[in-house]
């Protein structure tokens, strides 16, 4: 499942200027800028406040390039499950992005944190919506 949430932004958000924030119904995120000029994007996979970890719930892009890597695996993936490919998988270094076919539920993407533990499945829409997102912004600019 791919699961971005708010709740835990009040903890990532402290020494951060959020410049921009949006859902997608079920998912989160957020483009801020740090105290030391860096720009993040913030990705929660994991919804409890009483226990959040932001190293293991949270999802976090802080490169040019890892944003641009985040948006192409996505975009491959809805490329795959266009294609009823329910094998698609792409692992990197902080997450992982599979499809998932559930049978009578029908294709989901799942984006999971580094070690698999946490996962959010969501619809093709609900992908599009993020790309949509992501692609409004222009990563290291405010």
């Amino acid at each position: 499942m791919c699961f971005f949430a708010l709740t835990g932004l009040h903890t990532i958000a402290q020494d951060n200027t959020v410049i921009k924030a949006d859902n997608n119904g079920k998912l989160n995120y957020t483009y801020s800028k740090n105290s030391g000029n860096g720009f993040h994007i913030y990705i929660v996979l994991k919804n409890d406040q009483s226990i959040y970890k932001q190293e293991i719930d949270s999802l976090q892009i802080e490169s040019a390039a890892a944003f641009q890597q985040l948006k192409q695996d996505l975009q491959n993936a809805m490329t795959a499950l266009q294609n009823a490919n329910s094998n698609f998988k792409v692992e990197r270094s902080n997450y992982s992005i599979s499809n998932n076919d559930t049978g009578v539920s029908g294709f989901f993407i799942v984006l999971s944190n580094q070690a698999g533990t946490i996962q959010n499945a969501n619809t093709k829409f609900q992908i599009r919506l993020l790309l949509e997102w992501l692609n409004s912004i222009e990563f290291g600019k405010s």
